[in-house]
């Protein structure tokens, strides 16, 4: 496809999505359109309605920005964009922002994307600093400890302070049991992430965002086909949303690349093995407080997400990479949750 023909396309359903978005903003508002829905326990008011769709035509005003300057130029941008809209909009927005991103992602023909200099990524000796057995005893011991009912023996808490206090105890015991054994690791990749960022950023994006396509579609098809969010996310829900932004955004990120992808490769060497393993055990550990069968069926788009970490792994051997794409990507999911709380 050549670069005319491709900016054409971005322009006609980027537009499309913004006249969509803003019809149905001013519809709801006027009264002539209801789009209030309750399903089971999600529940999105008409105002919350207009907030999500005015969002997403803001989000596509800046992308059209980008078009219009230079799709190849800001093709990072407009990929970020895209999967914002897709995460926060209705299906138009999940339509144009699929469409776009495999417009961006098929190569241009007439002219060079990246002539300057194909730079390669660093390549990145592993640090092992113990024998393999010794992060799978670790990586037991947590799995144990945090992400199974064993924590049900441990006392209830009387207070809301003392479950809060509790929490951290378990957080901190996690955070420094994984971060001591790969401190020299994490503060190399680190800085190698810092001194590359828009390298890894160009790599890791394109990937990324096409699995995210997967993983909303099979997300949004079983809420559709359920009727309810995943329990995980409606436990998620009902904390203040200051201790899910600390807790999705800080800690999560940090802690679950380390373990599930950083851990995971010390004692599983081949790259395809690791790859699903670690995307399996990613996919159980989101669906493990399950509350019916149907909801197992979850751990498929929880698959693949982990899918989509577990390969950037394999790709960058920087887990400092991995960690900043989790904690983006939570990121946005929280700052959802904060526009559809604001009325």
């Amino acid at each position: 496809m050549n670069l005319k023909n491709k900016k054409i396309i971005l322009l006609i359903f980027t537009i499309i999505s913004i006249i969509f978005d803003l019809y149905y903003a001013i519809s709801i508002y006027a009264g002539k359109i209801n789009l209030e829905t309750s399903s089971g326990i999600i529940q999105i008011s008409n105002n919350e309605q207009i907030i999500l769709l005015v969002s997403c035509a803001i989000v596509n005003l800046i992308s059209l920005f980008f078009i219009i300057k230079n799709p190849l130029q800001h093709k990072k941008k407009i990929i970020i964009l895209n999967i914002v809209q897709l995460m926060i909009g209705n299906i138009f927005n999940v339509i144009s922002g699929i469409i776009n991103i495999i417009i961006l992602a098929i190569k241009t023909k007439d002219i060079s994307e990246e002539v300057k200099e194909k730079k390669e990524l660093p390549v990145l000796e592993d640090i092992t600093k113990y024998k393999w057995y010794v992060y799978f005893l670790i990586f037991v011991f947590l799995f144990i400890i945090c992400y199974t009912p064993v924590t049900n023996l441990l006392p209830i808490p009387n207070t809301k302070i003392a479950t809060i206090i509790s929490i951290v105890i378990l957080y901190i015991i996690q955070t420094f049991s994984l971060v001591i054994p790969m401190w020299d690791e994490l503060k190399r990749d680190y800085k190698v992430f810092k001194d590359n960022f828009k390298l890894y950023l160009g790599n890791m994006l394109p990937r990324f965002g096409a699995i995210i396509l997967f993983y909303l579609i099979s997300n949004l098809s079983l809420v559709s086909f359920i009727g309810t969010i995943p329990t995980n996310q409606a436990i998620i829900n009902t904390w203040p949303l200051y201790i899910t932004a600390f807790v999705a955004i800080i800690i999560a990120p940090l802690t679950e690349e380390l373990m599930f992808r950083g851990f995971i490769k010390k004692f599983i060497k081949n790259d395809i093995l690791f790859v699903i393993v670690s995307s399996l055990i990613f996919g159980s550990l989101h669906v493990s407080v399950a509350g019916s069968l149907q909801q197992l069926l979850f751990i498929i788009p929880y698959s693949l997400l982990g899918l989509a970490f577990s390969l950037n792994y394999v790709k960058t051997r920087n887990i400092a990479s991995n960690i900043f794409l989790h904690s983006a990507w939570n990121t946005i999911a929280v700052l959802a949750m904060l526009l559809l709380k604001i009325l």
